[in-house]
């Protein structure tokens, strides 16, 4: 049953999330947190990481959208 409902998901709508999400937690970190210019710290571990998912989701929402148009 799980599968079923798993598969009625338009991938669209997750990657969607999954990049609202990432941008609006890195700018909370970058806002919030200190992130110093000469060493490395744990806020700019955070930023990087949410900036690389925002930067992988974005893509795979486009081609998911280009996909479904084609089909």
């Amino acid at each position: 049953m799980s599968s079923s409902r798993r598969d009625s998901r338009d991938p669209r709508w997750v990657l969607l999330a999954v990049l609202l999400g990432s941008l609006s937690l890195a700018l909370l970190a970058v806002s919030r947190l200190e992130i110093p210019r000469d060493r490395l710290s744990v806020g700019a571990v955070l930023v990087g990481t949410l900036l690389v998912v925002g930067t992988l989701a974005l893509p795979a929402l486009l081609f998911a959208g280009w996909q479904s148009g084609q089909e």
